[in-house]
């Protein structure tokens, strides 16, 4: 049996990468300057991003969810530098501590421990701790329409 918890991996010391699919397919995009979406990925970065983690092979497993990670947000943080969407994937996000607030499509929602949270395909979203401990999340992201497609092919199943 595979086992893995946020000290598996520590990444930034408050997220880690739990499960991850071998084929990176999702993107995230960001709106730039010109206010059009662009993927983040093209873009030059200061620090390591989660998707460029890799994880060990017994948590590379994963055969159509994207990625299961973890992540302890702390007072008066955001989970993202930015809003963002996933235009190929769908999330799940469950908060597993803490209290904090859920921006989904301009909408802001108070969230807390024990709730679960549906982020739609192609929706800004992010999470922002309003609380005065950690805001523990786990985000279950699984590919949707073209992300579906590309993990097709990735695995010769055009």
């Amino acid at each position: 049996m595979t086992t893995a918890n946020w000290k598996t991996q520590p990444f930034n010391v408050v997220q880690s990468l739990l499960f991850n699919n071998p084929h990176s397919v999702i993107e995230y995009s960001v709106r730039g300057e010109d206010g059009e979406w662009h993927n983040r990925s093209d873009e030059p970065t200061p620090v390591r991003r989660l998707y460029e983690t890799e994880a060990s092979p017994e948590r590379t497993c994963l055969q159509t969810i994207q990625f299961v990670h973890h992540m302890l947000i702390p007072p008066g943080g955001r989970h993202v530098a930015e809003l963002h969407i996933h235009p190929d994937a769908e999330e799940i996000v469950v908060i597993t501590r803490g209290q904090g607030e859920a921006i989904i499509d301009g909408k802001s929602q108070p969230v807390a421990a024990d709730d679960v949270v549906y982020v739609p395909p192609g929706v800004e979203h992010e999470f922002r701790n309003t609380g005065d401990d950690m805001l523990g999340t786990l985000f279950i992201n699984v590919p949707t329409g073209e992300g579906l497609k590309k993990l097709a092919a990735t695995r010769g199943e055009e």
